[in-house]
């Protein structure tokens, strides 16, 4: 029983270890954007989730119908929720509320098409359960959404080329 007590210290400290630490909080740090997107991206889904529900199962709306209010809704707090919570870091000052809402909505009528799609499909066509055919749409279009998301409220980052030239004219100045 010493032993295992023993051990367990031992993964404790390893744990603790400044390093791991270090590389812990490089990842948070570096990829905090996407953390964050996803706490606020499952509770805009959980919105359009209930709110497709709502409409659909206990007032019996079209699935289109209901699909296209849920959307509407939840986008709207999504939209609100990415720009005062997600993206904080490297914004884009150089375009207004007005003009990122309407390429967020752009972005967005573009993810209606398959989520409507795998509603109907789903629903319609093989018949599946409702809330499991919403939850599997939600997942796939929040995939696309984040993706088209961080380039409404990040400031551009430069190209890939344009880095890698940068990294490489550095290196020969440090020589």
């Amino acid at each position: 029983m010493v032993k295992n007590k023993k051990m367990d210290s031992r993964k404790f400290n390893s744990v603790s270890d400044p390093k791991i630490n270090r590389l812990a909080n490089n990842l948070v740090k570096r990829h905090r954007n996407l953390f964050v997107y996803m706490v606020f991206g499952f509770i805009a889904a959980l919105i359009n989730t209930v709110v497709f529900m709502i409409l659909h199962k206990w007032w019996h709306s079209v699935v289109l119908v209901s699909n296209t209010i849920a959307f509407i809704i939840s986008n709207l707090a999504s939209f609100i929720f990415n720009q005062k919570a997600v993206f904080i870091n490297n914004v884009d000052e150089e375009h207004s509320t007005w003009q990122k809402l309407i390429v967020f909505f752009t972005y967005r009528i573009i993810s209606l098409i398959p989520d409507s799609l795998i509603m109907l499909v789903g629903l319609s066509w093989l018949h599946l359960d409702a809330l499991f055919v919403k939850i599997v749409d939600q997942v796939l279009v929040g995939i696309f959404n984040y993706l088209t998301t961080k380039s409404v409220f990040q400031a551009q980052e430069t190209t890939m080329i344009k880095r890698a030239k940068e990294k490489i004219k550095a290196r020969k100045n440090k020589r």
